[in-house]
């Protein structure tokens, strides 16, 4: 049986924050206001955002992402493999503002080579 070692990839991340209904709510802004993202690599944060937050960032990131977030009701995270090029295709409009680039971290997983 093959194990995996993971590692934890530093990335920048890009964060909007917004008001929405529930997650499929935000999911159909995103489809319809910026459709080339791979929404497979979007993170839709609406409970416990400190919380949340920590799986990508650090403690004090988290705090504060959360703290600029919290005139909203969600925070939309989009990962770097959610887009092709250097920037966030998604705009920053009153909707949805962009909170900002910050460096966070994505999971990696490596199969550990079996040793004999």
């Amino acid at each position: 049986m093959t194990g995996y070692t993971r590692l934890d990839l530093p990335c920048d991340i890009v964060v909007h924050a917004g008001n929405f209904a529930g997650q499929p709510a935000a999911f159909a802004y995103l489809l319809a206001h910026c459709p080339d993202l791979d929404l497979e690599h979007v993170e839709v944060i609406r409970e416990r955002p400190a919380t949340r937050l920590r799986a990508r960032f650090d403690a004090e990131t988290a705090i504060e992402i959360a703290t600029m977030g919290g005139a909203w009701n969600t925070l939309i995270l989009i990962l770097p493999p959610a887009y092709q090029g250097l920037d966030c295709p998604l705009a920053d409009r009153p909707p949805l503002p962009r909170l900002g680039l910050w460096r966070g971290r994505i999971p990696h997983l490596i199969a550990d080579r079996d040793t004999p």
